[in-house]
């Protein structure tokens, strides 16, 4: 059971996200939202870019030291771990086979995609569980 049922990316959040995305392309790219938990609702109050290890266009390894920065800097701020987002720079945002294998998260945070299927992006988030997904509000 997750910790919280709704996730808030305010549009400054959202906005630099899909920037980071797009900067990245033809690769993934990824990071994390952290931020607080009230009755049910996770509020993104910031964002931590991380190096996609693997520089591949079909799925990233986060950079063990940029993770080590963002956990720091979310314990001393006080901020939770809410959701982890990547791209998918020339497919739709769902999860694939590789994102459901490798979440070590279980159902504790929301997963962020945006996908560049079409010349707009497309951001959805999701559950991930150990053999599917469903679509996180």
């Amino acid at each position: 059971m997750p910790p919280f049922t709704r996730l808030v990316i305010p549009d400054l959040f959202l906005e630099e996200l899909v920037e980071h995305a797009r900067r990245e392309v033809p690769l993934e790219c990824c990071g994390l939202l952290a931020g607080h938990i009230a009755e049910g609702v996770g509020t993104v109050t910031a964002r931590f870019p991380v190096g996609n290890d693997t520089a591949s266009a079909t799925e990233y390894q986060s950079n063990a030291r940029d993770m080590l920065f963002a956990f720091r800097a979310m314990r001393e701020r006080g901020l939770e771990l809410l959701a982890i987002y990547h791209s998918h720079p020339t497919s739709a945002p769902v999860p694939s086979r590789h994102d459901i294998e490798r979440n070590t998260y279980g159902e504790t945070v929301a997963h962020v995609i945006v996908g560049f299927a079409t010349a707009d992006p497309d951001v959805k988030a999701w559950w991930l569980t150990e053999t599917g997904y469903r679509e996180a509000e």
